[in-house]
């Protein structure tokens, strides 16, 4: 009965001892394990970015919203107006600028078409100048005298025939419509005659000074035409900047008229992102500036826990490292996180760290990201984790 009595109280002996000695090892990894911080979660302080009276606040403190939900009003008739004066500017810059490519357009097509004709016309003039300044040629003279020395020996023939006829009809030897054809053809010969004359002695006289002189004045003229019309090619260039300056005006416009829809937009203050409004700083009525603090929204949907590791054991945190976190609200409830950052630089406790013995340490941030989709975890709250 004692050897019993021995045995299991040795066994007992034995179990103690290894229940002391695994919780003593327990305790010691997760004393190197656990570690204590701060909840914190996404907070965005949400402002208008341009100045105006607050015409409506549409959530109070404590309200869920959604991303995109409307949140708060500026009075907009002013950016409104803005808006509207931007884009008739646009419009107008438009049509000025087609105008001017049509210009561009067909100065372009008319007035190198101009200059060709004028070239033209000069030559044609310079050349008909050198013919009249040369006078004809000695063989052109040539066959007006033989023409004209013919028609005259034709017209002396006529002469004697119709004289001849003449008499016969007073003798009565021919009939009066024989004279006649006498008299008629001697008429006509005459005026054959005198035309020749006139032709050989022109030619034979050269062209009159007049005309010359005539001609010589439409070349001047000719020339003053080309030479505006070359003049006028200078409007190409001069279209062709009055485009650019109005491509650069209409891109101008449209610049503004981005900005002035921007500064609408921004008479309406939007959430970022799901979450809670956890402060509401103006009322209706109020005049803000840029950049003033209109509300405060976070994202409690998921937290950050941010904890300081010590430098000895920062090499056993692993990122995507699965942790547990309890808070004393709910000390009985575990949340489930992981590690989603390490700070690179080492850096000395901060002073929140109550003793100065552990603020003297240098420590390493670690960020746990913790969902919290009951929203029970809120910002500020303290809590601690041990890393699995």
């Amino acid at each position: 009965m004692k050897k019993r009595i021995l045995i299991v109280i040795f066994v007992l002996v034995l179990l103690g001892v290894g229940t002391l000695v695994y919780f003593g090892q327990r305790s010691v990894q997760l004393r190197e394990l656990y570690y204590s911080g701060t909840v914190e979660a996404t907070t965005s302080e949400l402002a208008f970015q341009v100045s105006g009276r607050v015409v409506k606040v549409l959530v109070d403190e404590g309200e869920a919203v959604e991303k995109d939900q409307l949140l708060s009003e500026l009075e907009s008739s002013e950016f409104e107006a803005r808006s509207e004066q931007a884009k008739a500017n646009l419009e107008a810059s438009i049509k000025n600028l087609e105008r001017l490519e049509l210009v561009l357009e067909i100065s372009q097509r008319i007035l190198p078409a101009e200059v060709a004709r004028a070239e033209a016309s000069v030559e044609a003039l310079r050349a008909g100048l050198r013919e009249l300044e040369a006078g004809h040629r000695s063989q052109d003279i040539e066959q007006a005298r033989l023409a004209y020395l013919s028609a005259k020996v034709t017209m002396e023939d006529a002469e004697r025939d119709k004289k001849r006829h003449e008499r016969l009809f007073r003798e009565k030897i021919i009939s009066e419509a024989v004279r006649d054809a006498a008299a008629l053809r001697y008429e006509t010969t005459t005026k054959e005659y005198e035309r020749a004359k006139e032709n050989y002695d022109l030619l034979k006289e050269g062209f009159r000074k007049e005309t010359i002189q005539t001609a010589r004045a439409r070349l001047a003229e000719g020339e003053a035409v080309l030479n505006q019309a070359k003049s006028n090619l200078k409007k190409i260039d001069a279209a062709k900047g009055d485009v650019e300056v109005a491509r650069a005006q209409v891109k101008a416009a449209r610049a503004a008229v981005r900005l002035a829809e921007t500064q609408l937009r921004y008479t309406q203050l939007k959430a970022p992102f799901n979450g809670i409004i956890t402060s509401r700083n103006v009322e209706p009525g109020e005049v803000v500036v840029p950049g003033r603090e209109i509300l405060s929204l976070s994202d409690l949907a998921t937290v950050d826990l941010k904890i300081f590791v010590d430098e000895t054991e920062i090499g056993k945190v692993k990122p995507g490292q699965k942790v547990e976190v309890r808070v004393d609200t709910f000390p009985n409830k575990a949340y489930w996180g992981r590690v989603a950052f390490i700070s690179p630089e080492g850096e000395f406790t901060p002073k929140i760290i109550q003793t100065r013995k552990e603020r003297v340490k240098l420590v390493y941030l670690v960020k746990v990201s913790v969902p919290n989709p009951n929203l029970e975890l809120k910002s500020g709250m303290p809590a601690d984790a041990w890393l699995r």
